[in-house]
C-alpha cells in the first residue's frame, strides 16, 4: 500500500523532481561544449561533467526519483534549449 503524502511533502517531492530534472538536463546539455575548452578549464569542465553524470546515474539506480517523470521534465528543458538555440542561430544567419 502506497503511503499518501501531505501537501508539504508533495510540494517538496515535486520541487526535488524539478531540480533533479534540471540538473540532469544541465549535465546532458553540457555535452554541447565537450572539447571546446583548453587546459585547466578543460580539465575542470570534464571532471564536472563526469561527476554530474555519476550523480544522475546514482539517483536513478536508487529509485529516488521516477525516471520516466524526470525524462518528461528533461524533455521540456531540452525543447526549451533547442528553441533558444534555433532562434539564436537564426539571428546569426540574418
Amino acid at each position: 500500500m502506497e503511503k499518501s503524502l501531505t501537501v508539504e511533502q508533495a510540494k517538496v517531492e515535486f520541487e526535488s523532481h524539478l531540480l533533479i530534472g534540471l540538473f540532469k538536463s544541465t549535465v546532458e546539455q553540457s555535452t554541447q561544449l565537450t572539447g571546446k575548452f583548453k587546459h585547466k578549464m578543460k580539465a575542470d569542465f570534464n571532471l564536472w561533467q563526469k561527476q554530474g553524470f555519476k550523480i544522475v546515474e546514482e539517483l536513478e539506480k536508487r529509485n529516488i526519483t521516477d525516471v520516466e517523470y524526470l525524462d518528461k521534465i528533461g524533455d521540456i528543458y531540452h525543447t526549451m534549449n533547442s528553441n533558444m538555440r534555433e532562434e539564436f542561430y537564426k539571428g546569426l544567419e540574418s
